[in-house]
């Protein structure tokens, strides 16, 4: 135990709390799970209380330090690092452990070792481990949620709050690696997956990082204010809309995509053909609005 404390200086006081995690990287498209996951900080106010360094977990050819350098001088290096946040509920019972990240290029099992432990340290109750893919469907229609689960009861939280269990077989994010690892452990986990339109390739999407939130708040009881985010949604979707009513092709396209929505099951398929010119079209869009002063 004191090896874990000392990893982590002195830790908060937190009464039965469940932990976020919301990594970087390969299962984070469109920001879904890491935007999310600094809105809910900032809403709450969460208080930071921890950091994990990335030297030995990340390639820094791949995943490089950030500088920052003035008239010349360089004033400030930071190498990747996972921040730890808390947030104490006043109206339950349950407290909150956020981590923001990056998924590792080395040394997984360490990785989610320290990640354990520190849920064991804090009795963290439930995890929920978001992630983003970009998926074959239609920004007019309401963005999909999806999960999976580390234990069989579990399903029944999907089937209450309408996330559809997901149908999978390939390679794997660091989630289904941490759910593995926390059911080994006995510590109940759901990993929440937001699917972002393929073709809007925007750094971040706020219109699934809403739909991902108000699944994810709703699970756990507490409120937030979403008016923020609700705005920048209604202007991503505008200004998407706008590009759709002059662009026939773009029409065409979602028109099809809508079909599939209604008619497929949760599984990530494949983009249809055309979609490159389709994903040039809106960027090269949204590209020109933001020359004229207006941003996504």
């Amino acid at each position: 135990m004191e090896n874990k404390q000392s990893a982590f200086g002195k830790l908060p006081d937190l009464r039965q709390p469940d932990m976020i995690i919301a990594l970087a990287g390969w299962s984070d498209a469109a920001k879904v799970a890491t935007g999310t996951v600094l809105y809910l900080v900032r809403s709450l106010d969460a208080s930071g209380f921890a950091q994990i360094e990335g030297d030995q977990f990340y390639d820094f050819s791949t995943t490089r330090p950030e500088v920052t350098i003035d008239r010349g001088l360089i004033k400030l290096l930071q190498l990747p690092s996972n921040s730890l946040f808390y947030w104490k509920n006043m109206k339950a019972d349950h407290d909150l452990v956020i981590f923001h990240g990056i998924e590792p290029q080395f040394h997984w099992q360490k990785f989610v070792d320290i990640i354990l432990d520190l849920a064991e340290t804090l009795k963290v109750r439930r995890v929920y481990a978001l992630g983003g893919l970009h998926d074959n469907m239609p920004h007019t229609m309401e963005p999909r949620i999806s999960g999976l689960v580390n234990r069989a009861d579990l399903l029944e939280v999907l089937q209450k709050h309408n996330i559809e269990p997901i149908n999978y077989q390939g390679p794997s994010s660091l989630h289904s690696f941490l759910l593995a690892n926390f059911a080994r452990r006995e510590i109940e986990a759901i990993s929440l997956w937001g699917h972002a339109p393929f073709y809007v390739r925007v750094e971040t999407n706020p219109v699934v990082c809403l739909a991902l939130l108000k699944k994810l708040t709703e699970i756990m009881e507490i409120e937030i204010d979403l008016t923020e985010l609700i705005k920048a949604g209604e202007y991503l979707r505008d200004m998407l809309n706008r590009l759709l009513a002059d662009s026939q092709e773009l029409q065409l396209y979602v028109k099809n995509l809508e079909e599939q929505y209604e008619s497929e099951g949760i599984t990530p398929t494949e983009p249809s053909p055309g979609a490159d010119k389709i994903i040039r079209e809106v960027e090269d869009f949204l590209r020109n609005q933001r020359r004229k002063g207006e941003t996504t």
